[in-house]
């Protein structure tokens, strides 16, 4: 049994009633066995082990978060919840998380006191958790980010190297990396200093032995053991998810690169797993591995700019001119058809004569040989590293 479990149990045999710890996520670190009333939020814990939107909502709508002492609330018939008392765990500034009460029949002030006196030993046991668990991870961190840079800006410690079994390589691994953006202006600020504490929130959820996580300022890499079946990188990633909504940011991409077996190829996979990210958020696809791309190879390395599409295809920017848009999806239809001009119709919804005009207009702009040879697949490739831009 956990410290924090022996804490909460403690304080339910003192009080007789139920307790539960949650993180600041509101999700249970303990629940007590069952003492007094019973809601069905209080059942959904115990089963599902997390709480419904809307009961999140109601949580936070009385502030919690910013909260320095005990915050009653009233029972909700919409939710069909009882009144409850809720203690938000802080230990050196740093909110740690809530002790929630159902408060019915209503708590007395000793029994408060009582409660507030082991939310705030438990605060100072989370905190003293996160902070030995902050240490290995801004090693842990150090050393990824040392593994992955380019070989002219650092070379990984030898002390840090040493302790590692995943790099000894006697079994290949590979790169998994997750971008991350602001959801809107009103979302945390994506910086160094939050993007650890979000990886440091999730490092539990990841391959623990098997695995090396580290983290940029937008980005987290987590560096596994090829023999880690995918299916168990999911609770990883959906951790992510949850811990980058609770601080306004979205999942922005995520990608894997081919396997290594030495520290040069990891560095490679590392590269390939951040432009597989990369593409994967411009296809609105969730992941993408490496030997995914297909067609999409040829661009890695190269700068996504309009100097580019110019590159491969001289006059291609024209296209992008707001008065050229219809050309330009048309064009689009018309490759992605393999030139049959009566399913591009089709797929564009207009008449086939429409089509032809479109497709004349697109000579005039491009020159005369624009749908032959070398000529036609440069403007396909600038065609499709368009949409790519476009879309990140």
């Amino acid at each position: 049994m956990n410290d924090v479990q022996q804490y909460a149990d403690s304080l339910a045999d003192q009080l007789n009633r139920s307790i539960e710890i949650d993180d600041c996520g509101l999700k249970p670190l303990a629940l007590t066995e069952q003492h007094g009333d019973l809601d069905d939020v209080r059942v959904r814990s115990i089963l599902q082990r997390h709480s419904s939107p809307e009961v999140f909502e109601y949580a936070f709508s009385l502030d919690i978060a910013h909260a320095t002492g005990p915050v009653r609330f009233p029972a909700n018939p919409a939710l069909q919840t009882l009144p409850r008392v809720c203690i938000p765990m802080r230990a050196h500034g740093e909110l740690q998380g809530y002790l929630w009460l159902i408060d019915s029949p209503p708590l007395t002030d000793s029994d408060i006191t009582a409660a507030a006196g082991t939310a705030s030993a438990i605060a100072d046991l989370l905190h003293q958790q996160s902070q030995s668990t902050a240490t290995v991870l801004d090693r842990e961190s150090q050393l990824v980010s040392a593994l992955l840079a380019p070989p002219h800006e650092s070379s990984p410690p030898a002390d840090l190297l040493s302790g590692e079994p995943l790099l000894r390589f006697t079994e290949p691994a590979y790169v998994l990396t997750m971008k991350l953006a602001p959801i809107d202006a009103g979302g945390e600020p994506l910086d160094v200093r939050a993007m650890r504490g979000a990886a440091q929130e999730v490092a539990y959820a990841r391959p623990v032995g098997r695995s090396l996580l580290g983290h940029g300022d937008d980005t987290l890499h987590l560096i596994v053991s090829a023999e880690v079946h995918a299916d168990r990188l999911r609770p990883f990633r959906h951790a992510l998810a949850q811990a980058a909504r609770r601080r306004g940011w979205k999942l922005h991409g995520t990608g894997t690169g081919g396997a290594a077996s030495d520290l040069d190829g990891l560095r490679r996979s590392g590269m390939e797993s951040s432009y597989a990210a990369t593409v994967a958020h411009a296809r609105n696809v969730e992941q993408l591995g490496w030997n995914e791309l297909g067609a999409d190879l040829v661009f890695y390395g190269l700068p996504w700019t309009t100097e580019t599409l110019e590159i491969l295809f001289p006059g291609a920017s024209r296209l992008f001119d707001a008065d050229n848009t219809l050309i330009r999806e048309s064009l689009d239809a018309y490759f992605d058809c393999g030139g049959d001009t009566r399913r591009a119709a089709a797929q564009l919804a207009v008449h086939r004569t429409t089509l032809y005009y479109r497709l004349d207009r697109a000579q005039q702009l491009l020159g005369e040989d624009w749908a032959q040879g070398e000529r036609r697949a440069g403007l396909q490739l600038a065609l499709r590293l368009a949409m790519l831009i476009r879309n990140t």
